[in-house]
């Protein structure tokens, strides 16, 4: 499974940990930055005994409340940490939002064999429905891996574990560099990244709106880890 994570330059730590460190940040669920994440609908049932304590109050059968992952039973949801990655290298708005308005870079990283850690995101029109009983709740992944359709264009995987990196050793396959990077990030790129790992140019492509790989790539010859 080939997916991709977009970078900013503004922030070489960042960066250089990536590619040096041959590892990914995963962020706790409340850092990331959609306001509904983590965030589902539950159903309370009330059952009849206790809804004829109160004669003069017609209550209903069930009521429907938002809860958030911190909500859930399970002892393991405040250490859920998540690395979002994107299955597309073409929409102009990733580029956009997360790789500085192209200035940036996207990482083509090689998941195979680690497909169980690697969660798809669906996506749907209003907030995800569940019980409010330990049998019926759903776990954190079940819920952070469902966003509203706002966010569709992202094609978004998620890495969600409960350690704070994530080990991609020999994974980073290519760098594909935006196609408004300086020439300074551009040949500070070609002397870090590792010998094997192509960097490869992007453009814009005016008639399918969208971004396309040059064909012309830069080539590191003699680099080193």
């Amino acid at each position: 499974m080939i997916l991709y994570k977009y970078r900013s330059l503004k922030n070489l730590t960042h960066v250089l940990d990536i590619i040096i460190n041959a590892r990914l940040y995963c962020s706790k669920y409340l850092d990331l930055n959609d306001p509904f994440e983590g965030l589902f609908s539950s159903t309370i049932h009330i059952p009849y005994k206790d809804r004829i304590k109160f004669p003069f109050f017609i209550l209903p059968e069930s009521l429907t409340v938002t809860k958030s992952v911190k909500d859930l039973f399970y002892d393991s949801k405040d250490r859920v940490r998540i690395c979002s990655l994107s299955s597309s290298l073409s929409d102009v708005r990733l580029w956009a939002q997360y790789a500085d308005g192209n200035r940036g870079i996207a990482l083509k990283i090689d998941f195979s064999g680690l497909e169980n850690f690697i969660h798809e995101v669906i996506y749907s029109t209003e907030l995800s429905s569940y019980g409010s009983t330990l049998l019926t709740s759903p776990d954190p992944i079940e819920v952070l891996t469902r966003k509203t359709i706002h966010w569709s264009y992202e094609s978004e995987f998620r890495i969600i574990h409960e350690g704070e990196y994530f080990d991609i050793s020999n994974r980073l396959k290519e760098i594909y560099v935006g196609s408004r990077i300086s020439e300074f990030h551009l040949a500070l790129l070609e002397r870090l990244k590792p010998s094997k790992v192509q960097i490869i140019q992007t453009e814009i492509d005016s008639k399918k709106i969208e971004v396309r790989i040059r064909q012309k790539t830069h080539q590191h010859e003699s680099g080193s880890n």
